[in-house]
């Protein structure tokens, strides 16, 4: 079919054959831009269940738009012919790199390992499963990019109906998790088995279970363990093994939960890997000691012990008293704080508040004392018109997710979200208008300046919006980057940060019309940024990463959380007191600016996903399974 026209694209090559067709190399003429066409083949289009899934692989792929996941553009039809257009990645695919290598070092596999799953993840969140994740479906650009390809036979964890129906098994035999084998339905643990067959090939050149006929595969899928390979393999330490026998348990209680939970043993296994190795020297008065008689020796952790136990006994004996004191006072230290300024005195308490939605609520925002909204997955969005205390919904029947939500007057608001979504209300929510946006990226956050004249929205591929128009009409702006863009803050009219997946740190000084990348100081994700005044902003991000700046921004110095979970938001009440919200239910609070931070419960083991203050210092917190928490 080389040199066939199908619509406006021209097949130049063939790349290569699939299951259920071939992917060619063809020319958009339209948009004078190279594409890649799976063309199902003709015994296919004969059978229309084979049919209605390629359109459903299409409808499921353009609903995924993420750096690590390969685009659809739309369908490819004639008469005779039907195809799914995608973007055409100048690359080779993983499976290539393995057989041109053998296998992968150790630090570069890691790498690729994070943005697989950073792309499971990404597609987990959206609701589907890949269920045939290996090597000859994952592409490297020639920038290093790994983009997951083939979403062909996912299925819609929220589908109910579907031709791929439990009881058959699909995927590919060496990589099929044991759910899999067994015919149940799969999960996202079911991709991250996966997951872990690709990154212990990467790291041997081969699957763990390649061990003769299809039977015995499969046996070995769901009876042994896959051979260690710090063992054998020089440069692999024990930890790899750790992390890839706990992505191949059979148990999926005992398997990794999430792809971010893969994603934080691996942040910290390469943070241990980067650190320099200090070598013990030993002192002169240390051989003397080595050379003790043992009697010497004995006595000497005789009395040691016996200053322990001594020391031991003292601790308890103060804790005892410092807890009977705190019982008398009726306060708790840990679930207590005070960082209103007005009051010094007040000390907040954590609760949770009657919500009508289990769908994830990921942006919260009040007008007023009385007036509030928040809006969440599948197009929620609920309203309170008493203070928080209890809410309604407006509307939860939408299949897009909306990210964030703000208000610049007491009319006027704006809710963003997926597929380039902009919506706005001049009525305090009543009603809501789509706005055209030049864009169909995913959306996270919209910002505005003190005046509420110039505001920015930024999402997915690097997606800068800005108005200078109170949010009326918004246009693009060009991006130095093109990976996720989580938040934003200005320190000033004119000086701004935006900040994304893996470190991206962007700086505007001209108010937006123009920015830059900046040097990072994390290869991880960075969540939120918010700057205090001009030259006070902290920003959070993955593996409880924390990190602030003095100076406008022109250096970071990175704060201990002792946290390895995620870090989702930053806020400040004002110049001195805030609060950091966690992926599993932490809250970080300081009284110094962001200089320290201690732990605070909020009793939720919940994703904080978002809050907002009202006027009256009350503060709330969103969750993603719907819950509302308040002082």
């Amino acid at each position: 079919m080389v040199g066939k026209f199908i619509e406006n694209y021209k097949l130049v090559a063939v790349l290569g054959e699939g299951g259920m067709g071939i992917v060619y190399k063809a020319l958009d003429l339209k948009l004078e831009r190279y594409v890649a066409i799976k063309i199902l083949s003709p015994q296919a289009i004969a059978n229309p269940q084979f049919v209605a899934r390629f359109k459903r692989e299409a409808k499921n792929q353009a609903k995924l738009t993420h750096p690590n996941i390969v685009p659809v553009y739309g369908f490819a039809e004639d008469r005779q012919t039907l195809g799914i257009v995608m973007e055409y990645v100048e690359g080779e695919t993983l499976e290539h790199l393995i057989q041109r290598k053998g296998r992968l070092e150790l630090n570069e596999a890691l790498n690729i390992l994070k943005q697989i799953l950073a792309g499971a993840d990404y597609a987990h969140a959206k609701g589907f499963v890949h269920r045939d994740i290996k090597p000859s479906n994952i592409i490297i650009n020639n920038e290093g990019t790994a983009k997951i390809m083939d979403f062909g036979i996912s299925k819609s964890i929220y589908e109910s109906k579907g031709i791929t129906k439990t009881g058959t098994k699909i995927g590919t035999i060496l990589y099929m998790s044991p759910e899999q084998i067994k015919a149940l339905e799969p999960t996202g643990q079911s991709d991250i088995y996966s997951i872990g067959i690709t990154f212990y090939e990467m790291l041997t050149g081969k699957t763990p279970f390649d061990v003769g006929t299809e039977f015995q595969i499969m046996e070995a899928h769901l009876k042994k363990n896959p051979p260690r390979l710090s063992d054998k393999t020089t440069g692999i330490p024990a930890e790899a093994d750790r992390m890839i026998a706990k992505a191949l348990n059979k148990s999926l209680v005992k398997r990794y939960q999430t792809c971010e939970e893969f994603l934080t043993d691996i942040y910290n296994f390469q943070a241990e890997l980067s650190a320099p190795k200090v070598q013990k020297r030993i002192t002169r008065q240390e051989k003397i000691q080595n050379k003790q008689p043992l009697k010497v020796r004995v006595r000497f952790y005789s009395l040691a012990f016996l200053f322990f136990c001594l020391f031991a006994g003292l601790f308890y004996f103060v804790y005892q008293t410092v807890s009977q004191f705190w019982k008398g006072t009726g306060q708790n230290p840990e679930l207590n704080f005070s960082f209103d300024s007005s009051n010094p005195s007040s000390i907040y308490k954590w609760k949770s508040v009657s919500s009508p939605t289990t769908n994830s609520l990921n942006s919260i925002c009040f007008i007023n004392d009385s007036l509030g909204f928040a809006c969440g997955g599948q197009g929620t969005v609920i309203k309170t018109i008493n203070g928080g205390r209890t809410w309604e919904i407006l509307n939860d029947s939408s299949s897009i997710d909306l990210y964030d939500i703000k208000f610049v007057s007491t009319g006027k608001g704006f809710i963003v979200g997926e597929k380039g979504t902009i919506l706005s209300t001049s009525d305090e929510g009543k009603t809501w208008q789509k706005l055209e946006a030049d864009t169909t990226q995913s959306l996270f956050k919209i910002y505005f300046l003190k005046d509420n004249s110039v505001g920015f929205i930024i999402g997915a591929s690097g997606t800068i919006l800005k108005t200078q128009d109170y949010g009326n009409t918004w246009s693009p702006v060009t991006s130095p980057t093109g990976e996720l863009l989580y938040s934003i803050s200005f320190a000033d009219d004119y000086n701004g940060f935006i900040v994304g997946w893996n470190g991206t740190i962007i700086k505007t000084t001209d108010q937006g019309n123009s920015w830059i990348s900046e040097k990072s100081f994390s290869d991880k994700y960075i969540r939120d940024i918010c700057f205090i005044n001009k030259t006070t902003g902290v920003l959070v991000g993955g593996s409880g990463e924390i990190a602030r700046t003095d100076n406008g921004g022109k250096s970071w110095d990175v704060i201990p959380s002792n946290l390895i979970s995620g870090l989702y938001r930053v806020f400040f009440t004002d110049d001195k007191h805030g609060l950091i919200l966690g992926n599993k239910g932490e809250i970080l609070i300081t009284n110094d600016a962001g200089k320290s931070w201690s732990l605070n419960k909020s009793g939720s083991y919940a994703s904080l996903m978002g809050i907002s203050e009202s006027p009256s210092k009350k503060i709330y917190i969103v969750t993603n399974n719907g819950s509302i928490i308040t002082n």
